[in-house]
């Protein structure tokens, strides 16, 4: 190996550094820091990629025959696809942005060491850069296979789409970023970058799904696409906003174009930026413990300066919502499934007083909304307890903790559910009840999973949850699913929902067999 690529300031060295970095953070995120497990990420990631070639080929195999000519109807659908990627894309982007400033907590270190700070924080941008088109890559390739293997290698271009996406996108997370230190601080930053990032990161698909209502009046993506007002609309087919969209069906002078302005956007960012991310990065590190000192006042005062006699599950309960509301980190990780909830609304206000059918729709969006918050929270409030020495040490049985736990995870729910069962309500007294009922079960349902499969974890590791136990997320997805099929069969006013009744009987009896003793 050459001298240039073993020197601890040379950009090779430095660059695989990273990459180790990266590659221990991916392994921690697949094996929940289980070193024994980490052998089988590799053959992990190969099944799941198999499993998704399946999954594509029964969705994208009978478009592999669109050509260059395609008309404004195919176009649409797929620049509408890439704008949904795109979308997904710098959300991720702008999280791992941030987590590259709050993150990493090793800037003492790099401020001693003989490697120039700025070289260091431009590799890391550029390694969220290279994550970022690895993910898009891996979620993307197998669609792109399907299609290379029907229609040809003209398909391949979607790679080159693919990386210009994920460098245009860390190129925009970069900008927005630094955006936010220079006008709201590094205090505040974090939080208004999770927030950020979890409002892109819907809000595409929440704004085709919104406009889909209130044009068409359904919520079908595919059907607005394909609408007659949109293609009215539609720019001439010899636009330049077609350019991803030509390039991915295989036009090599838009590819080249795509190419170009992927890598522009995040050549300039990074150019213009590199001497300032060391600012940055120190005031995130000063932010921290101000936040930390700050933080730890407030919730002292909260209850010492509020004490009075009350029962302990009260007090727990109490705790638990005040955890919720007093962390915004962890509450900005949730707000992504509270906004998917603003379709259903929008699509229960546009056609209440019709037919009962916009329930019957809304009865499994709801239910399978309930599973998934319920399971989160329920994460946080049972296994994401920061002081579980204190609480053991409590005059309460373990009994009597966990139920205050799981009521403060379950009146949450229904809290956030209950304006939705009120307007149904006023339309269908059956299926709004049905409906609640649906919510209940599915959320108790992921609750009680999460209490059996329940392992003490930081509430900083929220994202990673699903790692700490697979049979539990399955379990839990499962579990959801078969619920809101429920749900949705039972406000239709068929007894078949006799069936996803029992299939979902079952994973919990699967679950509370299989739990851990």
């Amino acid at each position: 190996m050459s001298e240039a690529a073993t020197h601890p300031r040379s950009l090779l060295w430095l660059a695989r550094q990273e990459s180790r970095l990266s590659w221990r953070d991916l392994v921690w995120l697949m094996t929940a820091g289980y070193r024994w497990r980490s052998r089988s990420v590799v053959i992990w990631l190969l099944v799941v990629t198999v499993i998704m070639h399946f999954i594509a080929w029964g969705m994208v195999a009978r478009y592999a025959e669109i050509g260059l000519g395609a008309g404004i109807e195919s176009l649409t659908a797929i620049t509408g696809s890439i704008g949904l990627a795109f979308f997904l894309m710098l959300s991720q982007a702008l999280e791992q942005v941030t987590r590259l400033f709050y993150g990493r907590g090793d800037l003492d270190l790099l401020k001693s060491s003989p490697v120039s700070l700025r070289r260091v924080l431009g590799l890391r941008v550029l390694s969220v850069a290279t994550s970022t088109c690895a993910m898009t890559i891996f979620v993307a390739g197998p669609f792109i296979n399907v299609l290379t293997f029907e229609g040809g290698p003209r398909w391949l271009c979607g790679y080159g789409v693919a990386i210009a996406g994920g460098l245009g996108a860390s190129g925009i997370a970069l900008v927005l970023t630094s955006a936010l230190f220079d006008l709201m601080g590094a205090r505040r930053t974090r939080l208004a970058a999770q927030i950020v990032a979890a409002v892109i990161g819907s809000a595409f698909i929440i704004a085709i799904q919104v406009v889909a209502i209130v044009s068409i009046g359904t919520m079908s993506q595919s059907a607005f696409f394909h609408s007659e007002s949109v293609i009215a609309h539609a720019p001439d087919p010899d636009s330049p906003f077609w350019l991803p969209a030509r390039a991915i069906l295989g036009d090599p002078v838009p590819l080249l174009g795509v190419l170009i302005i992927g890598v522009a956007m995040f050549a300039i960012p990074v150019l213009l930026l590199a001497g300032r991310l060391g600012d940055y990065a120190m005031a995130a590190a000063s932010a921290d413990l101000a936040l930390g000192h700050s933080t730890r006042v407030g919730f002292t005062t909260l209850f010492l300066g509020r004490f009075r006699a009350t029962s302990s599950a009260a007090l727990l309960r109490r705790k638990e919502w005040v955890l919720l509301l007093r962390d915004p980190w962890l509450a900005s990780q949730s707000l992504m499934q509270l906004l998917y909830l603003i379709p259903p609304a929008i699509f229960l206000w546009r056609s209440y007083g019709e037919t009962q059918g916009a329930l019957i729709v809304l009865a499994p969006v709801l239910t399978m909304a309930a599973g998934q918050l319920g399971g989160g929270l329920a994460w946080l409030a049972v296994s994401g307890e920061d002081a579980p020495d204190l609480i053991a040490s409590a005059p309460i049985t373990e009994r009597r903790m966990i139920l205050a736990k799981v009521q403060s995870v379950l009146l949450a729910i229904m809290l956030v559910f209950a304006p939705f069962l009120i307007a149904m309500a006023g339309r269908s007294l059956q299926i709004a009840g049905i409906v609640a009922v649906g919510i209940a079960v599915a959320a108790t349902s992921s609750t009680l999973i999460q209490v059996w499969f329940r392992s003490q974890a930081k509430r900083r590791y929220f994202r990673r949850r699903q790692t700490s136990s697979r049979i539990a997320t399955f379990a839990e997805a499962f579990s959801s699913v078969a619920w809101a099929g429920a749900a949705a069969i039972a406000a239709g006013g068929s007894w078949v929902a006799i069936g996803p009744t029992v299939i979902a009987l079952m994973v919990l009896a699967g679950a509370w067999i299989i739990r851990p003793k």
